[in-house]
């Protein structure tokens, strides 16, 4: 006991010393500061690690798209996310979202993919998605964090994805320029109704121009195309892989579907698979032929391609800047031709083999012997 009485004591004349009270109440602040500091470094260090975002997808009238898949293209092409919609038509995913950006939206319907454009998010923000499958670019609606941003470049995108529309069914270059106008008017007044950024809208605004630019170049090539239907498409001579001459004339009297690939496109292969099961399904008809032609440059490295992979099939070698090449505006691969038994255009650029569609169409154009519609 008299220890501790004398302990006491001795505290109690520390603490009346003022040069001790200030050090030890130094002391507690210091404490504190750094107890303070290592909280607020540790919350951040934290928010950092664990930077994950919410994305709620609804999809009305869901039957034949599969999933949506979030990138990340400056990442060289990183996969955010995939929301896959085979159990319900509303999925809830979360995002690891390093910074806040614009990350690339793309669809996946009957194994094709799609670009649906993009949406603006960042760590920590909660956005939802509302879209219906019959009217797929028309109804999309976001709601939550950037909603104004997200609606605004779906907008963009939407015109967009109708001017690409009117290509496909045809339309005159005038009539192009003049919708391309238009619509870049409507894109432009939108920003200034949400009161967009002027960051954000002078991006839509180039990016539409990009587009319009591309499109337009598009079309040429589209008009020239349908020009193509009707004239005759087989004048044209290549090598096999025993560097002998064939013509696509030696295959009068025949249907010819024609697949245009190269060893380096990766799409073609996939093809590929499809094509032999159409050639399978055609086998007892000799109305109808299948023929690969191949646009490699180099005459060697696709002969070993053919003969490694023991593709089987009439295979041809065209050559990158052949007159063949030339004449049909072989750009991007894969292509597909189709020609009557004539040797005359049917449809310069068919569908592919991967497309169901594409079997209906050449049994009522081989059986019924007449144009495909």
């Amino acid at each position: 006991m008299q220890g501790i009485a004398g302990l006491t004591i001795e505290f109690q004349r520390l603490i009346s010393n003022k040069t001790v009270v200030i050090m030890l109440t130094n002391v507690l602040k210091t404490s504190l500061f750094i107890f303070l500091l290592s909280t607020l470094i540790l919350g951040c260090e934290e928010e950092r690690e664990n930077p994950f975002s919410v994305l709620e997808v609804n999809i009305a009238n869901q039957q034949f798209l599969d999933s949506l898949i979030i990138y990340d293209k400056d990442e060289s092409w990183e996969v955010k996310s995939i929301i896959r919609f085979t159990e319900s038509n509303s999925v809830i995913d979360t995002l690891n979202i390093l910074q806040t950006k614009r990350y690339q939206i793309y669809s996946f319907i009957s194994g094709n993919q799609g670009e649906m454009g993009e949406l603006l998010i960042s760590p920590n923000s909660k956005i939802s998605l509302s879209i219906d499958e019959n009217q797929l670019f028309e109804s999309i609606s976001y709601s939550g964090n950037f909603k104004l941003p997200n609606n605004f470049l779906a907008y963009s995108k939407k015109h967009q994805n109708q001017l690409s529309e009117m290509v496909r069914n045809g339309i005159e270059q005038e009539d192009l320029e003049i919708s391309i106008d238009e619509r870049s008017k409507l894109i432009h007044e939108k920003g200034k109704a949400l009161d967009i950024v002027d960051s954000l809208s002078t991006y839509v605004d180039r990016k539409f121009n990009k587009f319009a630019e591309i499109l337009i170049q598009k079309n040429i090539k589209h008009q020239y195309k349908q020009s193509l239907i009707g004239e005759i498409g087989n004048n044209f001579f290549f090598k096999d892989v025993n560097n002998r001459e064939k013509s696509l004339r030696d295959f009068k009297g025949k249907y010819i579907y024609i697949d245009v690939w190269a060893t380096w496109c990766k799409p073609c292969k996939v093809e590929h698979t499809y094509l032999e099961q159409l050639d399978d399904y055609f086998s007892d008809n000799d109305d109808f032929q299948i023929i690969s032609v191949s646009t490699d440059s180099e005459f060697d490295k696709w002969k070993r391609y053919v003969t490694k992979n023991s593709m089987e099939g009439i295979q041809l070698y065209s050559g990158a800047d052949s007159d063949f090449v030339k004449f049909y505006d072989i750009g991007a691969l894969p292509r597909f031709i189709l020609l009557d038994q004539a040797g005359r255009i049917i449809n310069s650029e068919e569908i592919r083999p991967s497309n169901p569609e594409l079997l209906k169409k050449l049994n009522s154009t081989v059986h019924n012997d007449k144009y495909a519609k």
